[in-house]
C-alpha cells in the first residue's frame, strides 16, 4: 500500500503542475485526463498483479470503463470551473444548480463503477473485480482530497490558502 500511496502522490503532483501550466480551461481538462489516465493505468497494473490470462480479459474492460469515466471527469472539471467563477458571490440558484450537478456526477460515477464491477466479476473474478474497485476508490479519494484542498469555500474572498 505504501507503494500505491507514493505513486498516487506523484500522479497528483504531476496533475497540479499540468493544471498550473495549462493555457486555457479546455487544454487543462485534456491534459489532466491524459496524464491521469496513463499514470493511473500503471498504478492499477502494479496493484492488481494479474496473471496473463486475467490481464487479457481485464484490460479491454478497463479501457472501456476509463473511456466512460473520462466523460464524467470532464463534467466534474466543468463543474469545478463553474464553481470557481461564482463561489465568491454565489446566489441560491447557482448554489442549487452546482450542488445538484455534483450529486448527479457522483451518482453517475457510482453507477458506472457498479456496472463495471459486474462485468469484471464475470470476466475475471469477483475478488479481482473487488480489488479493482478498491484501488479505483482509493485513487478517486486521493484526487478528490487533493482537489478539495485547492477549492475555496463558498463566499471565501481570498481563495485557497497555499
Amino acid at each position: 500500500m505504501r507503494k500505491l500511496k507514493c505513486l498516487s502522490t506523484l500522479v497528483i503532483a504531476f496533475l497540479f503542475t499540468i493544471a498550473i501550466q495549462a493555457q486555457n480551461a479546455r487544454d487543462e481538462a485534456a491534459m489532466i485526463q491524459e496524464a491521469w489516465g496513463m499514470a493511473k493505468k500503471e498504478v492499477i497494473k502494479e496493484y492488481m498483479e494479474m496473471a496473463p490470462a486475467e490481464s487479457e480479459k481485464f484490460w479491454p474492460i478497463y479501457d472501456s470503463y476509463a473511456a466512460e469515466k473520462k466523460k464524467l471527469g470532464s463534467e466534474r472539471i466543468n463543474l469545478i470551473k463553474d464553481y470557481a467563477n461564482v463561489y465568491q458571490n454565489m446566489n441560491d440558484v447557482q448554489a442549487s444548480d452546482l450542488t445538484n450537478r455534483l450529486f448527479k456526477n457522483n451518482i453517475a460515477t457510482e453507477k458506472l463503477q457498479m456496472k463495471y464491477y459486474k462485468k469484471l466479476s464475470k470476466a475475471v473474478s469477483p475478488l479481482e473485480a473487488s480489488k479493482f474497485i478498491q484501488v479505483e476508490k482509493y485513487l478517486e479519494n486521493v484526487v478528490r482530497s487533493e482537489l478539495q484542498e485547492e477549492i475555496p469555500f463558498i463566499g471565501d474572498k481570498e481563495g485557497p490558502q497555499n
